[in-house]
């Protein structure tokens, strides 16, 4: 689980959001791994980069989300933390390969947040400031998104 975060909506309800967050800018795989019994079959590694079929992008996106969100253990960690409360899940995630997979983990009551919008966002409040001197990552992260913030010139 990358972030679990409690709020309150406006009409007083308690929520939760599990979150899942994959970030990557020039990707050369896939976000959801062959399943066992398809990497058995196809005599391939689980993170193999081969092209899918639909059938096999369906079946692996469903693997996906019972391991990030529907998990006995993931279950029983979030229940834990505030028992009887209800979760939503969010996947974050920033340029993908095969845009048919965020689809799919879509059609399985994920909601999908591009890192592109999580920055725009960002930017619009004018309460963060972004700077280079935290580490190269930081720099080509902003660098990369620039031109989606309407305050790029804060960050040259």
């Amino acid at each position: 689980m990358d972030i679990l975060a409690i709020g309150r909506q406006p009409d007083g309800k308690v929520i939760g959001v599990h979150f899942e967050v994959q970030v990557s800018f020039r990707p050369i795989g896939y976000i959801c791994q062959l399943t066992d019994d398809l990497a058995e079959r196809s005599n391939l590694k689980k993170t193999s980069a081969k092209r899918r079929t639909e059938e096999e992008l369906a079946l692996c996106a469903t693997a996906w989300v019972e391991k990030k969100f529907l998990a006995k253990k993931k279950a029983a960690a979030r229940e834990n933390i505030w028992p009887g409360l209800g979760w939503r899940f969010s996947f974050v995630h920033g340029v993908v390969k095969e845009e048919k997979e965020l689809e799919l983990i879509h059609s399985r009551n994920v909601n999908l947040i591009p890192f592109k919008q999580v920055l725009v966002e960002l930017c619009h409040t004018g309460e963060h400031a972004f700077s280079g001197s935290a580490g190269g990552d930081l720099a080509e992260i902003v660098g990369y998104y620039r031109d989606q913030c309407p305050l790029n010139n804060k960050y040259e």
